[in-house]
């Protein structure tokens, strides 16, 4: 049965909900722990109770060796709970680190805003609490109340202090939730900021320190990072604060404890040995309370990391869903088509509407600032139109997967983007397992074959991150084999020729021409006369709205009879 909730998918909740069976033989680890622990006081209750006064040393061998025993299975316990949450840890990553990877990229596309590596650090912030102990000393808190039991057990007086106390304590983890909660959302918020400017000076390294802005990059960051400095000093403090009124309470009971027991004691209520385990009992009623106030931060930090990744796979989890279609032929219908960015309300692209049937070629022309770019990003699903629709084949570009449509298009952005790793892996698009003469056809296409044996190593040189080993010429013609790789049925080139010399003029003219004789609908952005000649059909934008679109020789008739600059 399909169901439209999106939520009863996503990968996060449901691998989640898949560690349940494992939690649950955690607290059954942690109710035999707990019970354990009992011993201790139990020891020490026989010991000064009996035992001294006895004077039976046989029972006291017996009993220590039976202690011993108790201890050393419960130090086995733990070390196997620990292990089980460190697995469990692993397991969670390994489950998840590849799709939130790929929120990553979709987030940084749906949103236009460059999420970096937010993703992967919450993953990692939920990993690591899900492993830590204070989340261990939490889970024990059910089995609090086998020690209560236990004191009321000693004497009502003890059990009674228990529940005050814990009561109390809850109260003060209810407490800092409420003055910590703002100030912990307005410190997550202000370090993601924060780590932004830091993401986006280290990709514009080059440009700042040629131009020598750095020291003006880092005031605009100590701008945001000193905010960050205050609300996380101000929640340290609020935090001290309650974590040291947590420990004097918890210690004013054990001494309470203490007290009220030497009374009962000296009432002939309670035993002297009583009075040692009632305070040995306390402290471990009390722990998980006390555990739970220390770790508060890092439980909200996981409860926020949660949240955003929740929200993350529930904007991006409806591309996943998407059914498999048959392998398109080419044709490309835009429909009414309007852009604009978030928050703003003019329109980039204004009611643009074309087809363009398998294997034909598309120029699009027009001043700076037309809308061209925007306008071929749109056509790729680059970007979502705000109204209108994109058609490959007759069906929506909503409609394709896009692991499976984009082995059919080939595209070259304006910016070119390159990977590390060698030029045979950035051709291939990264496939580890990508056909070496795949490749050579692509390089060969583009007209960078011998260029590339040029290099040190061939196909196997590194290029560099972001191909920094590279001039401007050659990442573009690399970035259009990429675009050739896997013999596309369409093909978006984005000003294709912006850095290239003569001879990479003459390159881009031939691979043209073979995507012509392989039928590839083409699609190409240029500010240049000579890209034209080969092409089908023009079209003139103009302020982001289609002035006018034909065949070729009828638009450039057109253009120099009303004297048009392209």
């Amino acid at each position: 049965m399909v169901t439209s909730n999106i939520t009863e998918h996503n990968p996060l909740k449901l691998t989640l909900a898949k560690c349940k069976l494992m939690f649950k033989y955690v607290l059954v680890f942690g109710c035999i722990l707990n019970m354990l622990m009992l011993a201790t006081p139990i020891y020490s209750m026989q010991v000064l109770d009996r035992v001294i006064s006895s004077g039976n040393l046989d029972t006291l061998f017996m009993l220590t060796l039976v202690i011993g025993l108790a201890l050393g299975l419960m130090s086995l316990l733990q070390a196997a709970r620990s292990f089980a949450m460190l697995q469990m840890g692993a397991w969670i990553e390994k489950q998840l680190s590849e799709g939130v990877f790929s929120c990553s990229v979709r987030m940084s596309l749906e949103s236009k805003v460059n999420i970096g590596s937010q993703q992967l650090r919450d993953l990692q912030t939920i990993k690591t609490y899900m492993t830590s102990l204070p989340l261990l000393t939490i889970l024990d808190t059910p089995w609090a109340i086998i020690f209560i039991i236990a004191l009321f057990i000693i004497h009502i007086y003890m059990g009674a202090l228990a529940v005050i106390g814990g009561v109390i304590l809850v109260g003060f983890a209810i407490l800092s939730d409420r003055l910590t909660k703002p100030l912990h959302d307005a410190n997550n918020e202000g370090f993601i900021k924060s780590m932004k400017h830091v993401d986006q000076a280290t990709r514009n390294a080059e440009v700042i320190e040629v131009m020598g802005f750095l020291n003006n990059i880092i005031k605009s960051w100590q701008k945001v990072n000193t905010h960050v400095q205050g609300v996380q000093a101000l929640v340290g403090k609020r935090q001290s604060v309650l974590t040291e009124i947590t420990k004097f309470i918890r210690m004013f009971l054990q001494v309470l404890v203490t007290g009220i027991g030497a009374y009962l004691v000296i009432n002939n209520e309670m035993s002297t040995g009583a009075i040692i385990a009632s305070s040995s009992l306390i402290g471990r009623a009390l722990a998980p309370f006390e555990q739970a106030i220390a770790s508060w931060k890092g439980f909200v930090n996981c409860r926020k990391a949660y949240e955003r990744l929740s929200k993350s796979y529930e904007v991006t989890e409806k591309v996943e869903n998407r059914m498999e279609l048959p392998a398109p032929e080419g044709k490309i219908d835009v429909e009414n088509l309007y852009f604009a960015p978030q928050g703003v309300q003019k329109h980039i692209v204004k009611g643009v509407n074309f087809s363009l049937g398998a294997g034909e070629m598309l120029a699009i022309i027009g001043p700076s600032g037309s809308g061209k770019t925007t306008l071929a990003k749109l056509v790729v699903g680059g970007l979502q139109p705000s109204l209108g629709v994109v058609r490959v084949d007759d069906a929506s570009l909503k409609d394709w997967k896009r692991n499976q449509l984009g082995q059919y298009i080939g595209y070259l952005p304006q910016d070119i983007e390159l990977f590390g790793g060698t030029v045979k892996d950035n051709i291939a698009r990264m496939d580890a397992d990508a056909s070496s003469e795949d490749v050579v056809i692509a390089a060969q296409i583009a007209g960078i074959h011998e260029m590339i044996l040029q290099l040190p190593k061939g196909y196997d040189t590194e290029i560099g991150y972001d191909g920094s080993v590279l001039s401007g010429g050659q990442k573009q013609r690399l970035a259009l084999a990429r675009a050739f790789y896997g013999d596309p049925k369409i093909l978006v080139l984005d000003e294709p020729n912006s850095n290239l010399d003569s001879s990479g003029e003459v390159a881009l003219s031939t691979a043209l021409s073979v995507a012509k004789e392989r039928k590839m609908t083409c699609i190409l952005i240029s500010h240049r006369s000579s890209i034209l000649s080969i092409v089908d059909k023009i079209m003139v934008l103009r302020d982001g709205g289609m002035v006018t679109m034909g065949k070729r020789d009828e638009v450039l008739s057109q253009l120099n009879k009303t004297q048009q600059v392209i």
